[in-house]
């Protein structure tokens, strides 16, 4: 089982003030709406998809990035459990070469393998010569397939390294 952080995202305004040359920032409208102000130095760090050369426009953010500019609460962290997402593979005989050949769909990855090999992995029988099969992550890397594997990363893990204490 893998891991998923969920965080919602909020929609900010920002705009570069010339006089003070500082970044001004905006979450919500009207009345409701919060304000501040940081360098441009540290906007940039906790919004590397914003272009320097911008000087105001809007942008997503996340609950990490909107304590880090000061607009929002310490973000609380609900961890989900995935379940072990079946990768979908096609498969056919070609008997001029005498192998299989195998695409994982939803990718762009197609592969040959020794049919003694694929059926061992996958289980399918040695009479079946065209079909479709749903694999384990395991079972796709031991066919030859990239996938990617599982680990823990927070999508923010640079604004943690960069502008927030351990």
């Amino acid at each position: 089982m893998s891991t998923a952080i969920i965080s919602p995202t909020q929609e900010i305004g920002y705009y570069r003030n010339v006089r003070t040359g500082l970044m001004n920032i905006v979450l919500g409208r009207g009345n409701k709406a919060k304000h501040t102000t940081a360098a441009p130095s540290r906007f940039f760090v906790i919004f590397p998809e914003v272009s320097p050369k911008w000087t105001g426009g809007t942008v997503e953010a996340n609950a990490d990035q909107l304590y880090a500019i000061g607009l929002g609460p310490k973000p609380q962290r609900f961890t989900v459990e995935l379940a072990n997402m079946p990768y979908q593979v096609r498969y056919v005989y070609a008997p001029h070469i005498g192998r299989i050949i195998a695409k994982l769909i939803g990718t762009s990855q197609e592969l040959s393998s020794n049919p003694q090999h694929f059926q061992r992995v996958t289980g399918v029988s040695s009479r079946a010569v065209l079909g479709s099969i749903s694999l384990t992550a395991a079972q796709a890397r031991a066919i030859g397939f990239i996938v990617p594997e599982e680990q823990e990363v927070s999508v923010n893990d640079r604004i943690h390294a960069e502008l927030l204490p351990a």
